[in-house]
């Protein structure tokens, strides 16, 4: 049975709760720099973390993609971080490649963890099937792993000590990712959350030019409905054989949905949301 991983990405996190089944926790954000600087800084979860780190859980670090504005910030905060006590063997979720580059040459033998952003499959789009439905059936098969399914790609990422993915969870992505861990990695999957897409800029930065963001206006999802889909042509009727996910829902940058109702026990690691 997989390790429950909470995920500590919000300011309002509750510290307070019972968390007696959860076996590891991971500070940070997985896709707002602004956000992960905020958190992981945040003085009432860092006492937190060491709280559980004393009583003996796993303690992860989850990193978004980075920017240029803020690279050289983000290099001082990792170098920081290695540095602390209760991250001392931390395993670092990466979702960039960059930032996956500069954490080896700083400190080669941290372990890390390739994010969920920086994975694809033809199986994740709702639409996928469409794109290679004529192929033969064996073509099909492989076309629908998942990206990271690939002996120079895995052996490339031992380079840089990554041991450790997280993805979504599709039912066809699930032989690939056996097969990986077959060959030594760990596979951790989001069973909270099934993520679509991530936005360049959240949607309080783009309400208004001059919002500043202090960390807590888009700690909760809004719920996002789909009335109509465009296409090159104007809208159009969505095919019946296409289950669109719907609701969808806007936290942040991040547009997600549920889950898809998969069994997940066979996998190492079983990632959960605070909500």
């Amino acid at each position: 049975m997989g390790t429950y991983e909470m995920r500590i990405d919000r300011l309002g996190f509750d510290i307070e709760q019972n968390y007696d089944t959860i076996q590891s926790f991971s500070i940070g954000h997985e896709s707002c720099i602004i956000k992960f600087f905020k958190v992981i800084q945040q003085t009432d979860l860092l006492d937190f973390v060491r709280r559980q780190k004393e009583a003996g859980r796993e303690i992860r670090i989850i990193t978004p993609f980075v920017p240029e504005q803020h690279l050289d910030e983000m290099k001082e905060v990792i170098k920081s971080i290695c540095k602390e006590e209760c991250f001392k063997d931390s395993v670092i979720i990466v979702n960039d490649f960059g930032l996956m580059s500069y954490i080896h040459k700083i400190d080669e033998n941290r372990k890390m963890c390739l994010g969920r952003s920086l994975l694809f499959s033809f199986d994740y789009a709702p639409w996928g099937h469409k794109i290679y439905e004529n192929e033969p059936e064996k073509i099909q098969k492989v076309v629908a792993q998942i990206n990271f399914y690939d002996d120079e790609k895995m052996e490339f990422y031992r380079g840089y000590h990554v041991s450790e993915i997280e993805v979504n969870l599709t039912a066809g992505t699930i032989d690939s990712l056996k097969e990986i861990q077959k060959a030594g990695f760990k596979v951790n999957v989001h069973k909270g959350s099934f993520l679509y897409g991530t936005q360049r800029s959240c949607y309080i930065r783009r309400c208004s030019a001059e919002q500043n963001c202090c960390g807590t206006e888009c700690e909760y999802a809004e719920e996002l409905e789909i009335e109509e889909f465009w296409g090159g042509a104007g809208y159009y009727k969505k095919p019946d054989d296409i289950a669109f996910p719907n609701p969808l829902y806007l936290r942040g940058n991040q547009i997600y949905g549920k889950a898809h109702d998969i069994p997940c026990d066979c996998f190492d690691g079983i990632i959960v949301d605070a909500e």
